[in-house]
């Protein structure tokens, strides 16, 4: 099951004149996927600020602020290889 399936038939079921609330029964018996008033009411307002093609935003962090540098990187893989079992050995 798809979102945007569910909010493709949430959007024909709007168009034929049916409530929020009757479109959201009816998806959770159609697609067994309970959904909120509040939410399909914000799936319409962002249908009507801009052309929507039904998918969820990115949620992947633009900027990864913490990232090791290559020196660092280097420092640990030369540890892994150096003693690769140490864990094991220490009994963790």
């Amino acid at each position: 099951m798809k979102k945007e399936k569910i909010r493709k038939e949430f959007f024909k079921l709007k168009n034929k004149g049916f409530s929020y609330n009757q479109c959201s029964r009816i998806l959770k018996a159609k697609f067994e996927y309970s959904i909120a008033t509040r939410t399909l009411k914000r799936w319409m307002g962002r249908l009507d600020r801009r052309d929507w093609d039904l998918r969820d935003k990115s949620r992947i962090p633009h900027t990864i602020h913490k990232k090791i540098d290559s020196n660092v990187e280097k420092e640990i893989i030369s540890l892994k290889d150096e003693a690769p079992n140490r864990s094991r050995a220490a009994g963790y």
